[in-house]
């Protein structure tokens, strides 16, 4: 396309076509950053609350449950009672005799796969705690999260942890956050000195001795696996076609309408204007007025405007040589 082919007033709606496109392009980067961050941000946040959920359960060592627990997942051990007695806190009052009752105990591992179990994909997101020295099948890694626990180890021997990694796996967003052992959980996953001897019995009632030696063998500090938090975004189109209301549409024809404005009163009819006279003195027309007469070039810092005196100084030098030349004529 050859540009001298075409108007200025084409060339200026191409201009800011291109102008247009650039800043779109431009918002739709700023938005998929935007977009990422808050997924990151909305990952940590679980696999923060999570952690904290999982300390909070080793400072008491177990939760138990009376009467009731999930049979998916089972319990560590259970605690059967005869004629016990409710008190109330700080009084203790004696509320409530009861008779045979029976507690299960749910260590951090397995509340927080029972935990995870209320989650839904459904909501948006969904968890679980995942180890390559897993205890339970339910928690051997997936390939991406495999990934991600040899990219967290990698970071741990470089002496430079975040602790953290994140991606897309498909059309998920995917979370990971390393779990570190702490003291805490020593008394199942320490050494065989450090682990409670009940526990022990009853981990590997429940998994098996193979699945005991493979979990086990912790000491402080070291990885023992992540927090695999799983996002299912709206897509960035949809977030960002969310983000457009008419407001925003009025503003951008707003901003068309001053810009066309500006340009057609302040560059094109000033050269149009400039272009006429230019075409009229070359035809002898030379009582024409630009509009400038009285102005000085060095007083005036538009360019449109400083070309217009110079063309009026020139009609000005024409019009006197051809007077001169007049009256030598006769």
């Amino acid at each position: 396309m050859n540009l001298k082919n075409l108007s200025i007033s084409q060339k200026v709606l191409i201009v800011f076509g291109i102008v247009v496109i650039l800043a779109t392009f431009s918002f739709l980067h700023l938005l998929d950053k935007t977009y990422q961050q808050q997924l990151v941000n909305q990952g940590r946040n679980i696999a923060q609350q999570v952690i904290m959920f999982r300390k909070w359960i080793a400072g008491f060592g177990t939760v138990w449950t009376k009467d009731k627990y999930n049979p998916d997942t089972g319990y560590l051990v259970a605690l059967e009672a005869d004629n016990g007695v409710l008190k109330s806190y700080r009084t203790e009052e004696e509320l409530q005799q009861v008779g045979k009752v029976i507690f299960y105990a749910h260590n951090p591992a397995l509340a927080t796969r029972e935990l995870s179990g209320l989650t839904n994909i459904e909501y948006g997101w969904s968890f679980r705690a995942a180890s390559d020295r897993y205890l339970t099948p339910a928690d051997k890694p997936d390939k991406w999260e495999a990934k991600a626990i040899k990219r967290i180890k990698e970071e741990f021997k470089k002496g430079n942890p975040t602790g953290e990694y994140w991606g897309w796996d498909g059309d998920k967003f995917r979370f990971a956050k390393a779990l570190k052992v702490e003291k805490s959980c020593l008394k199942c996953h320490g050494t065989p000195d450090q682990v409670d001897p009940v526990f022990k019995k009853a981990i590997i009632a429940k998994y098996g001795e193979e699945a005991f030696k493979r979990a086990s063998g912790y000491k402080v500090g070291e990885l023992r696996g992540i927090i695999s938090v799983t996002i299912i975004p709206p897509s960035l189109l949809g977030t960002a076609v969310k983000m457009i209301d008419v407001w925003n549409v009025l503003a951008l024809l707003l901003a068309f309408v001053i810009f066309w404005y500006f340009a057609k009163n302040e560059i094109i009819r000033p050269i149009e204007k400039l272009t006429k006279a230019a075409h009229d003195i070359s035809v002898g027309k030379l009582d024409i007025d630009l509009g400038v007469r009285g102005l000085k070039e060095e007083e005036v810092k538009d360019e449109i405007t400083k070309l217009s005196i110079a063309i009026d100084r020139l009609r000005a030098s024409i019009q006197i040589a051809m007077e001169r030349l007049r009256k030598r004529k006769k």
